[in-house]
């Protein structure tokens, strides 16, 4: 079994600033696509490991980066909960939704960069994506009954998107625990990693 070559002996080598041998060693290191839906596997973990080299240069660890990805998400969701909406409200909360889920990439692509994360950092990472994922929701509702004239029942169908989005994320994370729990195993629906197809 080989070991890697952390980025910063990676860079010495071979004459490159510390940034672009980050960009070289993540390349090598990526989950793998079996499953991810096209936007994580085309836009999001592309960004992702850019701000992953940039956050490693930085000299950040996975917990500073997943600590940013809150604060950015966090500014997105507060700013649809309690913002009157406009056209640039609706980016700007874009891009902080967009900068945010890419910085949720990040911190465990910089976590293999220093040799590995930890399981708390993991714990932390994951806590930090259930309750995002469920205060989006809440926040739209919010938005709807302060600044629409909905419906009560209107109210209820991102209250359904929250039930959905939870058992989706909760599924993924079983998925990728049973993953590494069985992996190799033969007979296993989950053995390997692979690719997926573009389709």
């Amino acid at each position: 079994m080989t070991t890697r070559e952390p980025a910063s002996d990676m860079a010495a080598r071979v004459g490159r600033r510390p940034y672009r041998a980050a960009l070289t060693e993540l390349r090598a290191q990526q989950k793998t696509s079996k499953g991810a839906p096209a936007y994580s596997r085309f836009v999001n973990r592309p960004v992702g490991r850019r701000l992953a080299a940039l956050a490693y240069v930085a000299g950040l660890g996975p917990d500073q980066v997943t600590a940013l990805s809150a604060l950015a998400t966090f500014t997105g969701i507060g700013l649809v909960a309690f913002a009157p909406p406009s056209v640039p409200l609706g980016l700007a909360v874009a891009v902080l939704l967009v900068l945010g889920y890419a910085l949720d990439s990040a911190d465990g692509q910089v976590a293999r960069l220093r040799g590995g994360g930890s399981p708390a950092g993991e714990w932390l990472d994951h806590v930090v994506d259930a309750l995002k994922l469920g205060l989006l929701h809440v926040a739209v509702v919010v938005s709807w009954y302060r600044h629409f004239e909905v419906p009560d029942t209107a109210l209820l169908i991102p209250l359904g998107f929250l039930v959905v989005q939870s058992v989706l994320f909760f599924a993924m994370i079983l998925t990728d625990s049973l993953r590494r729990a069985h992996r190799g195993q033969r007979g296993n629906f989950l053995a390997g990693d692979g690719s997926s197809s573009t389709l």
